[in-house]
C-alpha cells in the first residue's frame, strides 16, 4: 500500500513538473511581446515625442514631404471600424442566438449553426479578397446613386483602386462590414451558450407569474445571461480590432488626417493594424532602414495592446459584477 502511495506521489510530481513549463509558456510569450514593443518604441518616442504622435496630420513614410507621424486618424479610424463591425455583429449575433435558443427553428436552426461553424473556418483573406464584388453588389447600387448603372461600374478608365472613386473600392463602412462577417460566426455560438446556460427555474418561475414570453426574454433571460455576452462581446472586438487583411483590402494602410465630417464612414482612415504593417515595410511602401517608421509601428501595436488590455480588464469587472446580481 506504502509503494502505491509513493508511486501516485512520484507520479503527480512529474505531472506537476511537464506542465508548469508548458503552462508558462504563453506568459513568457506575451512577456516577451510586451518589453519587446515597449523597446522598439522607444525611438519614437524620444525623436518624435507624444505630442506629435497623438497629433491629427499623418505624412510618414507614404509621403515624399516632411515626415509627421500623427496616429490620432489611424486610433479615430480603428475607432469606427470597431464601431460599425460590432453594431452589426452583435445585433445579428444576439437575434440569432434568441431565435436559436428561445424560439428553436427545427431543422432551420440546425442548418444555421452549422452554417456559422462553416463560417468559423473561412480565413479573414477570404473576406479581403471579396471586398470589391461587395462594394460592385451592396455598396455602389446603394451609395453612389444612380447615375452609374451597377454593370458599369467602374467607370472607363478606372479601376476598383483608383483614387477619387470612392464609396467604391476602400472606405471604413465596406471594412466594418466584412469585419462583422468575420465577427458573427466567432461570437454568436457564444452567445447562444450564454442564453442556453440561463437556468430553467427562472424561465419557469416568470411564466407561472403570468409573464409572457416576451416580457421573460427582457427582464429574466438576457440579464441572467448578459454575464457571458459581455465577455464575448469583448472578445469579438479584440478580434475586429486585430485583423490586418481586411482592414488593408477594405480600407488602405494611409491615415493622413481625421475625416470631414468626423462620422463620414466613406473615408479611408486606415487603423492602427494597417497603418502599422504599412510603416514597417509589409506592403514596399517603407525603404530598408526605416527605423524611425518601424518604431512608430511598433508603438501603434502598443496602443493596440494597451487597448487590448482595458477592454478585457472592463469585461471582466463587468462579468463579475453582473454575476453577482444573478447568483443563485
Amino acid at each position: 500500500m506504502r509503494g502505491k502511495t509513493s508511486w501516485a506521489k512520484t507520479r503527480v510530481n512529474w505531472v506537476k513538473i511537464i506542465l508548469h513549463p508548458l503552462a508558462l509558456i504563453p506568459v513568457i510569450i506575451l512577456l516577451y511581446i510586451v518589453i519587446a514593443l515597449v523597446i522598439e518604441s522607444v525611438p519614437a518616442l524620444t525623436k518624435i515625442g507624444l505630442g506629435e504622435l497623438f497629433g491629427s496630420k499623418f505624412a510618414g513614410a507614404f509621403s515624399t514631404g516632411i515626415p509627421v507621424f500623427g496616429l490620432l486618424p489611424a486610433i479615430w479610424g480603428t475607432i469606427m471600424l470597431i464601431f460599425i463591425a460590432m453594431s452589426i455583429a452583435f445585433t445579428v449575433s444576439l437575434a440569432m442566438s434568441i431565435m436559436s435558443s428561445e424560439f428553436p427553428l427545427g431543422f432551420l436552426g440546425r442548418g444555421i449553426r452549422g452554417l456559422l461553424g462553416i463560417l468559423s473556418g473561412i480565413p479573414p483573406i477570404i473576406y479581403a479578397l471579396s471586398s470589391a464584388v461587395f462594394a460592385k453588389l451592396f455598396i455602389v447600387p446603394n451609395f453612389t446613386g444612380a447615375s452609374i448603372p451597377r454593370e458599369q461600374f467602374p467607370p472607363a478608365g478606372m479601376t476598383w483602386w483608383t483614387p477619387g472613386t470612392l464609396p467604391v473600392e476602400q472606405s471604413i463602412l465596406l471594412g466594418g462590414i466584412l469585419l462583422a462577417l468575420l465577427v458573427i460566426p466567432f461570437i454568436a455560438p457564444l452567445f447562444d451558450d450564454s442564453i442556453r446556460n440561463v437556468p430553467r427555474e427562472l424561465k419557469e418561475a416568470s411564466l407561472a407569474l403570468g409573464a409572457n414570453r416576451w416580457y421573460t426574454l427582457m427582464h429574466v433571460t438576457l440579464p441572467y445571461a448578459v454575464s457571458g455576452i459581455i465577455p464575448a462581446t469583448s472578445l469579438g472586438i479584440l478580434k475586429a480590432m486585430g485583423d490586418v487583411m481586411i482592414a488593408v483590402w477594405a480600407v488602405g494602410f494611409i491615415a493622413p488626417e481625421l475625416p470631414n465630417p468626423i462620422w463620414d464612414v466613406f473615408e479611408r482612415i486606415a487603423p492602427l493594424t494597417a497603418l502599422g504593417v504599412g510603416l514597417n515595410g509589409g506592403w514596399g511602401q517603407v525603404k530598408p532602414g526605416d527605423t524611425l517608421s518601424s518604431s512608430v509601428a511598433y508603438f501603434s501595436g502598443l496602443l493596440l495592446l494597451i487597448a487590448a488590455f482595458t477592454i478585457l480588464g472592463l469585461a471582466s469587472f463587468l462579468q463579475k459584477k453582473l454575476k453577482g446580481r444573478f447568483a443563485i
